[in-house]
């Protein structure tokens, strides 16, 4: 069993609007890869399931991805909303926004008598007119920043996300399987160590090290829970030098051996 990627986004595009498909047939774990994926439902039920982790739906709620996040759905009604692509260069004018994104859950709760989702209705509009992309972005910037209010009452203690550690994370999301160590990312940040861990510290409360452990882990996941590749395949995938070595990280981060983990993720 391989995991699903579906290109939502086409690589000539960097933000895409859409409407919920209105189905309720049960998607196969799948993952996103290169872009983020914000998902604002008005109607609908069922669970929605992102990587370890299952929410119920419960309408009006919004959901976010971060690139490479596995997820699937199991919807009991058909669903109504709209989908929101976008590639993280897309707010580079935005660093607010930015901020704000790293900030967010993965399930929050919106409003009721919230007029968020008119907003979402004109967002679309506007795309789907061809409007120019600074057009567009600025409804992006808009639509997240309206939703933060959401998105920080459903998060106790969120942390305090900046610019530089926005930079980090996109950086990481496209290299941690090649790159494992801290130094070469403060350098393509044009940071020293110190300054990249004080980042993540203020953010995340982790240090820099931290982080990028935690994105391999959680592609180790990924990989243990949704297909069935062998340990060293896994091991050689992630570019960890022998499965010995992948065996031992994922121990030290777990506690569990990664067939152990294998086992309790899918019964």
């Amino acid at each position: 069993m391989e995991i699903g990627l579906k290109k939502k986004l086409e690589d000539e595009l960097i933000l895409k609007v859409s409407r919920m498909k209105p189905v309720i047939k049960p998607t196969k774990p799948h993952k996103h890869s290169g872009y983020h994926e914000l998902i604002f439902l008005s109607k609908g039920a069922g669970l929605h399931t992102i990587g370890d982790d299952t929410y119920e739906v419960v309408p009006p709620t919004g959901f976010y991805l971060m690139p490479g996040q596995v997820h699937c759905w199991d919807f009991s009604k058909i669903p109504e909303g709209y989908v929101i692509l976008f590639k993280e260069e897309v707010l580079s004018l935005y660093p607010k926004a930015q901020s704000c994104l790293f900030e967010f859950p993965k399930q929050f709760n919106i409003a009721v008598d919230s007029v968020f989702f008119h907003l979402l209705d004109t967002f679309f509009t506007a795309f789907k007119g061809n409007n120019d992309l600074d057009f567009l972005t600025a409804y992006l910037n808009l639509v997240i920043i309206k939703s933060s209010p959401f998105a920080k009452r459903n998060k106790i203690n969120a942390p305090r996300i900046t610019k530089e550690f926005a930079a980090f994370k996109q950086l990481l999301n496209e290299h941690f399987t090649e790159i494992k160590n801290v130094e070469p990312y403060a350098d393509m940040l044009h940071l020293s160590v110190k300054k990249l861990n004080e980042i993540c510290k203020s953010a995340v409360n982790a240090t820099a090290r931290e982080v990028i452990k935690e994105r391999i882990l959680i592609e180790a996941k990924n990989l243990l829970t949704h297909t069935n590749r062998n340990v060293s395949e896994i091991a050689f995938e992630l570019n960890f030098t022998d499965s010995s070595n992948f065996v031992k990280f994922f121990k030290g981060q777990t506690t569990l051996t990664p067939l152990g983990y294998r086992s309790r993720a899918v019964g």
